[in-house]
């Protein structure tokens, strides 16, 4: 029997198989969506943070959402660190309480979050439009990570041994923000792993069902 494909990071809904759509302003309820919520660094001074940390708490708390994200850090922007890393931790406290998965948003920060993965062993963490070598793949992993890969697979050729030997259980893809289908990377993807498509398709939807549980299909 065919799967759906699993987009687990897209910020705009296509109705394409199962799609975990991230939510960034908190002035609606996503209700009726596979949805994530979260504070990203690059919000963190366009908001109120002690209400939107209520917000996304609250949608935990309801099963409105299935995910905290994206949130995470990023050196390349003029928000100190320190201040995204607290905003951060207080995130990863949620999903901690409400035993969600996170996902994360890094930007020449792995070694900042190697520290915070071991003070939050029990918080699963996806790591998406991941872009990094193989070094810092297995790093991560080896602190319990899932890595996500988007749009930058398809073009850069330093991606493609990294996302080859990486482990089938440790996968999902993704579009973000990006005009693409889902089932060109999943294509590419197939190819680079020397797996068909359909196989791909099974190894992440197993991934989805372990990390998320039911959570994909009781939203709303």
């Amino acid at each position: 029997m065919s799967v759906p494909f699993v987009n687990i990071h897209t910020h705009t809904a296509t109705g394409e198989g199962v799609e975990l759509v991230n939510i960034d302003k908190f002035d609606v309820t996503p209700n009726g969506m596979f949805a994530s919520a979260g504070l990203h660094p690059w919000n963190v001074g366009k908001c109120d943070h002690l209400q939107t940390l209520e917000t996304i708490g609250e949608w935990c708390r309801r099963g409105i959402v299935a995910a905290v994200g994206e949130i995470g850090l990023d050196r390349s922007i003029e928000t100190s660190i320190e201040a995204q890393k607290s905003l951060l931790v207080s995130q990863l406290e949620i999903a901690r309480k409400f035993q969600m998965p996170t996902i994360i948003h890094c930007v020449r920060a792995y070694s900042d979050f190697l520290q915070i993965m071991r003070q939050n062993p029990h918080v699963p963490m996806i790591f998406h439009g991941f872009s990094g070598n193989i070094t810092t793949a297995e790093q991560l992993l080896a602190h319990g990570a899932t890595l996500s890969f988007g749009h930058k697979l398809l073009s850069e050729s330093k991606l493609w041994e990294v996302f080859a030997s990486i482990p089938n259980d440790c996968i999902f893809l993704e579009t973000d923000t990006k005009n693409l289908h889902i089932g060109d990377i999943y294509t590419f993807a197939a190819e680079l792993k020397h797996i068909s498509l359909e196989e791909l398709k099974h190894i992440i939807f197993n991934n989805l069902t372990r990390v998320f549980g039911n959570r994909w299909e009781t939203i709303g």
